[in-house]
């Protein structure tokens, strides 16, 4: 199908499924059943089956994790030449997919891990288990093609994930108009805060110093610099002061930080900060989905709130699994904006 008819229709029809859909204020009825199985009868508009409720807790999160892959992918054949954005946003899954062949080459585990199915989307080789050179080879991964010792795992990890972000923003460099200013809008904002959240961490409950949070940080410019566009604003609060909230009252994003209370100590809360941008987040994608119909920012959009609802769908599992506090839950996953 030719890129117009392409975006009208799957704009037409991801509307359509929102709709009906566990999105906006409906997105509140998933945390109202008290049993899994009257979750899943809400969710697949079928009776429970008849299994344990560990195994159902599962197959819950599996099946509608599946369906929304199935749907996603649905969409991107439908183009003739779908812009890369749309398949890097699978890449993802790659990566996820990649740590766990790594985690278990590095246990010395004999059996291929249970991985994301990715279908035809898949790049990795996974038949060639257990060469990972040859599992990487021709992708963009190829880098990684030796077994990591276990003190290099988690920085390996960590440049699978800055290979994904770049993968992202290249694309986004080869996109204009519309779609260049819908994808800017939600994937630049989401991995800004990301940094500052996790540069917030570091200082917060680990007391590292500067030099070394900047090491830590997503960059996709030469290095992570105050120049560059993800990594930047983190770099700039590295200086202020942990306890002094008027410094933060005035930062770009003050309308993330936890509130001040007369009388009481004060201290920057990176978990606040982390689930009120997740609403926000979520609002934004919202935004983007109608602002640019028919646009690949549109279809990136709806498959980010439809990852979303997956995510409040676990959450509300987990929920009644622990006997959560259904506003805890919310709270968690960006439902409802942090409670004070």
């Amino acid at each position: 199908m030719d890129r117009a008819g392409a975006g009208a229709f799957i704009y037409s029809k991801s509307s359509g499924i929102l709709g009906s859909s566990f999105v906006g204020s409906r997105l509140n009825l998933l945390f109202e059943p008290k049993t899994l199985s009257e979750l899943w009868t809400l969710i697949f508009k079928t009776p429970a089956p008849m299994i344990p409720e560990t195994m159902l807790a599962q197959k819950i999160e599996n099946d509608v994790s599946q369906r929304l892959f199935k749907q996603y992918t649905d969409f991107v054949n439908l183009y003739d030449k779908p812009d890369s954005i749309l398949l890097d946003v699978l890449s993802i899954y790659e990566g996820e997919n990649l740590k766990e062949i790594g985690a278990a080459l590095c246990s010395g585990e004999t059996e291929l891990p249970h991985l994301i199915d990715l279908g035809s989307f898949a790049t990795l080789k996974y038949k060639m288990w257990p060469d990972i050179s040859a599992i990487t080879k021709g992708t963009v991964f190829s880098w990684y093609n030796r077994v990591p010792d276990i003190h290099e795992q988690q920085k390996l990890e960590f440049k699978i994930d800055m290979q994904i972000i770049r993968n992202l923003w290249e694309s986004i460099q080869k996109t204009s108009g519309d779609d260049r200013t819908g994808l800017l809008k939600i994937l630049k904002n989401q991995y800004i805060i990301k940094n500052i959240v996790w540069a917030l961490r570091l200082r917060v409950h680990y007391g590292m110093e500067k030099e070394d949070v900047i090491k830590n940080l997503f960059f996709v410019t030469g290095s992570p610099n105050r120049a560059d566009p993800f990594a930047g604003p983190a770099i700039k609060i590295l200086d202020y002061p942990l306890d002094e909230y008027d410094k933060w009252a005035s930062w770009r994003y003050a309308r993330l930080v936890n509130p001040y209370v007369e009388g009481e100590i004060w201290k920057i809360n990176p978990g606040w900060i982390e689930k009120a941008a997740r609403a926000e987040q979520y609002k934004m994608d919202l935004n983007v989905f109608h602002q640019y119909p028919m646009t690949t920012a549109s279809l990136v959009s709806w498959y980010r709130i439809k990852r979303f609802e997956v995510r409040c769908i676990c959450s509300a599992v987990e929920s009644l699994r622990l006997n959560i506090n259904s506003n805890d839950a919310m709270a968690t996953v960006g439902v409802l904006a942090p409670q004070f």
